[in-house]
């Protein structure tokens, strides 16, 4: 089933261990659930470098929210959670253009995009149970994706099944990075679907976000 309804890409980045709280305000907001990335950051302190401490470990929280959320959450958790402060923490947001999987629904977001221009590239992300990335990547090369970048993340709680926008998880996930022409797009969105059923609940979800510029992707004979 197709429909069309705005969503958006709300990320939120903090420093480890503040992830869970800020998923569970998210969860009051309206969010069903969302994927932690860990990464690292960097302080700025002589001392803390001579010690080897100045890497900080920091928790990158990726959530789907309807479109019409947006403000609410920018507003709520940056008041929750003082982003306003220095090193508190970061939130941004980013439009999507199609999601599988959400709620057993495909949803096409965004559909009239502002000025009538098509953008040309697009990064199609995939998440999925661990273990499935290479199914992933063969489906969309069979469509006609030049490859792709696989990222290791975890659901919303290591100790226990979460949600992830809307389906039940274990704690580890493969997350599938692929950049596409946009002409490529919906035939690789299909052959990934068909070849992991994505609509199915709890299958894994699918969304596409526009790309300003890319170098380096794509042969030139294409």
């Amino acid at each position: 089933m197709m429909i069309n309804k705005g969503f958006c890409l709300f990320c939120v980045i903090v420093d480890f261990g503040k992830g869970s709280k800020v998923l569970r305000k998210s969860k009051e907001l309206g969010t069903s659930g969302g994927t932690f990335l860990l990464a690292k950051g960097t302080a700025n302190s002589n001392l803390l470098k001579i010690l080897g401490l100045d890497e900080i470990r920091k928790e990158i929280l990726m959530m789907v929210i309807e479109e019409e959320l947006e403000e609410v959450f920018h507003e709520e958790l940056a008041k929750e959670f003082h982003f306003h402060k220095p090193n508190k923490g970061i939130a941004f947001s980013i439009p999507l253009n199609r999601v599988i999987g959400l709620k057993g629904l495909k949803i096409k977001s965004n559909p009239n995009k502002k000025g009538g221009n098509v953008m040309s590239i697009e990064a199609i992300i995939t998440i999925v149970d661990r273990g499935l990335a290479d199914e992933v990547i063969e489906a969309a090369r069979r469509a006609g994706a030049t490859g792709g970048t696989i990222i290791h993340g975890r659901g919303a709680g290591i100790h226990e099944k979460e949600k992830l926008f809307n389906m039940e998880i274990e704690p580890e996930k493969d997350i599938i990075l692929i950049i596409s022409e946009t002409k490529d797009t919906e035939t690789i969105l299909e052959a990934i679907n068909e070849s992991l059923d994505i609509e199915k609940p709890g299958a894994g979800i699918i969304f596409v976000i526009d790309i300003n510029r890319a170098t380096g992707l794509f042969r030139k004979n294409r």
